[in-house]
């Protein structure tokens, strides 16, 4: 027994040594420069990078003072309302109709791949022109009459719709992984106990899957609060600033006007945000793996 937990604790040490690598390239490229952002957050920073005065935190009120900032919280949260219910929807939806394994499931599991095929950039520049003016595609496919792009409603459908597309393919891949590996014989015994489709699907699978449809979720959750690039491509915050959200704020306010102070500000809060949201899929994983067994 000694043996043994003496090899334990070598193999223990030998993997930190593996994952040492790993933890050096987080801390260069990622604490390290948050350290130094969050603690520029509470300096007066020129356009030059020159510290010019300790600010405390005036750089954090000035920010929510900013209305602009206020309704780009609006915006996204906005945003993330549309989003997150339709999002897991199409996508548990979809899944379900080909999660069993026979030839036709897979063609038709090949074809949900396809959005992996195309960039960002590429499907944000294909849904815009699809939803672009009076005469666009999307239009005239259903007999519409809508100018989407130039009303905050209907441009976020869009938006949401692309963001869709974008993560459609790798929620699919992660719930067709879980729904497949459900354990064969606790289905058959289901079914030997007379358990109907539908009670098969909401008592068993969909609980036994729940891991993985909550690591979708947050996935999803973090796409939503990080949105810009498809607002850039697709609207540039307009029309009047109303799908601006809280990341395209940032790009304008850093890349844009130079603003070191709200760029090292709304960087600090959307990494602590992102941590709070961390510590709570990580709770909710380990509540779901405990009803789970």
């Amino acid at each position: 027994m000694i043996i043994l937990h003496y090899m334990k604790r070598r193999m223990d040490k030998r993997a930190y040594l593996y994952l040492a690598p790993a933890f050096a390239v987080v801390a260069v490229f990622s604490f390290i420069p948050f350290c130094k952002t969050f603690a520029s957050s509470f300096l007066l920073i020129n356009q030059k990078g020159v510290v010019t005065a300790f600010a405390g935190f005036d750089n954090y009120r000035a920010l929510f003072k900013d209305v602009y900032f206020i309704k780009s919280i609006s915006n996204t949260a906005f945003f993330i309302l549309l989003f997150l219910p339709l999002n897991t929807f199409v996508t548990l939806l979809s899944t379900s109709l080909v999660k069993e394994k026979t030839r036709f499931n897979e063609w038709i599991s090949l074809a949900y791949f396809l959005p992996l095929a195309f960039s960002l950039s590429l499907s944000s520049l294909i849904f815009k022109e699809m939803f672009k003016g009076t005469n666009s595609i999307i239009n005239r496919i259903f007999g519409l009459d809508i100018v989407w792009l130039n009303d905050r409603t209907s441009a976020f459908v869009a938006i949401v719709l692309l963001s869709v597309f974008l993560d459609f393919a790798l929620d699919h891949i992660l719930l067709l992984s879980a729904f497949r590996k459900i354990d064969r014989s606790v289905k058959e015994a289901a079914m030997m106990d007379g358990a109907s489709p539908a009670r098969m699907y909401f008592s068993i699978e969909l609980p036994l899957i729940s891991p993985t449809l909550l690591m979708t979720v947050f996935i999803a959750f973090k796409d939503a609060l990080l949105i810009s690039a498809p607002i850039m491509t697709m609207t540039e915050g307009g029309p009047r600033r109303s799908t601006e959200t809280v990341m395209y704020y940032y790009y304008l306010e850093a890349f844009k006007s130079s603003n070191r102070a709200a760029e090292s500000t709304i960087a600090t809060l959307m990494v602590l945000i992102s941590a709070l949201i961390l510590v709570i899929y990580y709770l909710a994983q380990k509540s779901a793996r405990r009803r789970n067994g």
